[in-house]
């Protein structure tokens, strides 16, 4: 088997807050790795360099994972970037770049104390990867990994390496649904190669080294996402994200979270959870009557996917709130499970209908009183123009 040479000659990552965080002994800075978000268009497993500007509008979070294992999460209104913190908390951690951040009016949180260190399990082993020789990808290896090739789905002819002008043929013995790296092949830190069939590429395969000072657990899954490896490691950053990061609600407008409205026109909203969830939504007006928004009517019923907007009125939910001549009050409730046959179904049915005012008058209670799932709610205030 063919071990891959530890031969790493210089960092694995530049920018961000290996400064700031423990455990890195220079100062090199590093990319977190996004592990949860309420701001639409940041998803999971995205990269966040120092340099990038974040933009957080108010009350929506994004929680980072930097490689360090640390996580730090994020609460809006913010717009900068991580660097803009580095110098300050150089050498002090996650908690004191969360102090940093709050001393600029920033709502900024360490999850799971200093470091995080996750379940035992919560990296993927590296010792035996398969590549995929019709499939372009990034593959992260270490000194002991043994890299093997897979069978082509079809014909399994006339396939080669292809690198820099040079061509190394690949042949698979009769029955054999892998082969193992040529060992005259040799594979190093930012190493790209093509796999071809006669003259045409299939597949564009990057390597690239885990650092050995990297550290274990969650530290090595933002590695390796940072690293570009992401087919390898963005199951267990959700499996990690559910051990440490709580599922969080995000209510907005066109008009941000403190809108104004003249009566009669049209509220757009937009609905953000963190994590996969159950979405109940109500409208309340100034004279304590409410009207149901989600999931009356809506498509799909009321599962909402975590990191993907909602809009409404949408795709899914067509039926829209109209702003009144008086101040409203928009309530959101997110469970982990689906709680709707324990729901009254006036809050479910037709859209607009009015809610009997017992029921409006004690949603929280309603809410609070249903076990075996953990709710959070959000809301928003509309005033009248």
């Amino acid at each position: 088997m063919l071990r891959i040479p530890n031969r790493l000659a210089r960092a694995v990552l530049c920018a961000g807050l290996a400064a700031a965080l423990p455990g890195f002994a220079s100062a090199r800075a590093e990319d977190a790795v996004l592990l949860a978000s309420t701001v639409p268009g940041y998803v999971p497993g995205m990269v966040v360099s120092p340099a990038d500007r974040l933009s957080l509008p108010e009350g929506a979070s994004a929680t980072l994972l930097f490689q360090s294992g640390e996580t730090l999460r994020l609460r809006g209104p913010f717009e900068g970037s991580l660097f803009q913190q580095q110098t300050a908390a150089a050498q002090g951690g996650a908690a004191v770049l969360a102090d940093m951040f709050r001393m600029h009016g920033v709502d900024a949180t360490v999850i799971g104390g200093t470091r995080s260190t996750g379940p035992a399990r919560s990296a993927p082993a590296l010792d035996d990867v398969q590549v995929d020789p019709e499939r372009s990808g990034t593959y992260c290896v270490e000194p002991s990994t043994s890299v093997w090739i897979t069978r082509p789905a079809g014909d399994a002819g006339a396939y080669a390496l292809r690198r820099k002008g040079s061509t190394r043929s690949l042949a698979w013995p009769e029955g054999a649904q892998r082969i193992e790296w040529p060992g005259d092949v040799p594979i190093e830190d930012g190493s790209q190669f093509e796999i071809t069939t006669g003259s045409a590429a299939l597949a564009t395969v990057t390597f690239r080294n885990i650092p050995p000072a990297a550290p274990d657990g969650p530290g090595r899954i933002a590695t390796g996402l940072a690293l570009g490896c992401r087919d390898q490691f963005e199951l267990e950053l959700r499996r990690f994200s559910r051990t440490v990061a709580t599922p969080e609600l995000w209510l907005t407008t066109g008009r941000g979270r403190r809108p104004v409205y003249r009566p009669g026109e049209a509220i757009e909203m937009t609905v953000m959870a963190s994590t996969d969830g159950y979405l109940y939504c109500v409208a309340t007006d100034a004279d304590g009557g409410a009207r149901p928004i989600f999931p009356a009517g809506a498509v799909d019923g009321a599962q909402l996917r975590g990191s993907a907007p909602l809009s409404i009125p949408g795709r899914r939910q067509p039926n829209g709130l109209t702003a009144s001549n008086e101040t409203q009050h928009i309530r959101c409730w997110l469970a982990d499970r689906d709680i709707t046959p324990e729901l009254p179904h006036a809050l479910l049915g037709a859209p607009g209908g009015r809610l009997p005012d017992q029921l409006a008058t004690g949603l929280d209670g309603l809410f609070g009183r249903i076990g075996g799932t953990r709710i959070e709610s959000d809301e928003l205030t509309v005033k009248p123009e």
